[in-house]
């Protein structure tokens, strides 16, 4: 017809095959975002150089700032500056959990990732509240290598019945805040690297990024 052009048809892509980048295709212009670049890595550098620097700031730093800050900055009724880090490591360490599990490379029991998050930010919490008045007791003459019957300051409170109430924060703190915390913790780690064990080519040796984070993430769980 007579002042119009025929149109070529676009040839069919093969099963399974990419878009082709063009107008049609908006977006697809051979650029990658970054988190699509940290999604296909075998290791997520970025990920794992967070959890290694706030293992070390935020838990390990936790006795030295309380240490080096002035007590007067912190009074006895009010949080200290270890648990406002707690807080902060309690926060940070669920959400760096869920994104190192997006990035799994099969789908992963999502339920189960889930249970275990909540159960492992309960922990935590729990374990920050006796931590943090566990602390405040060695104000008062606590003594943190005796139980807490031996203990000559809670020996000589009045009613008896309170003694129970320090080991029942004890508990707490000792015994179930610390194995909901590590287990739903560990679990995680361990449900993430079963699904790395995909058909992928293999590598003579780490990654450079990865053998640099061995050294201080080994000493912190160690």
């Amino acid at each position: 017809m007579q002042g119009s052009a025929r149109r070529r048809p676009f040839p069919a892509a093969a099963p399974g095959s990419p878009p082709p980048a063009g107008p049609l295709y908006p977006g697809r212009h051979g650029s990658v975002k970054a988190e699509d670049t940290f999604k296909t890595s075998p290791f997520h550098l970025d990920l794992w150089f967070y959890f290694t620097l706030q293992n070390w700031v935020l838990d390990f730093g936790r006795p030295i700032a309380m240490i080096i800050l002035p007590l007067e900055w912190f009074p006895l009724n009010k949080p200290s500056a270890g648990d406002y880090f707690h807080m902060a490591y309690n926060v940070i360490t669920p959400f760096l959990l869920l994104k190192l599990i997006e990035r799994s490379p099969k789908t992963l029991p999502r339920s189960m990732v889930y249970v275990s998050i909540i159960t492992f930010v309960m922990g935590a919490s729990i374990h920050l509240v006796g931590d943090s008045v566990n602390h405040r007791l060695i104000f008062s003459g606590y003594q943190h290598h005796l139980s807490v019957r031996e203990n000559p300051i809670i020996r000589n409170l009045k009613p008896e019945t309170l003694i129970d109430s320090f080991e029942l924060l004890y508990y707490y703190d000792e015994y179930l805040g610390h194995s909901m915390w590590y287990i739903p913790f560990f679990l995680i780690l361990f449900i993430y690297f079963t699904g790395c064990f995909t058909p992928a080519a293999g590598q003579s040796r780490m990654p450079l990024a990865a053998l640099l984070l061995v050294g201080p993430s080994s000493l912190y769980y160690w």
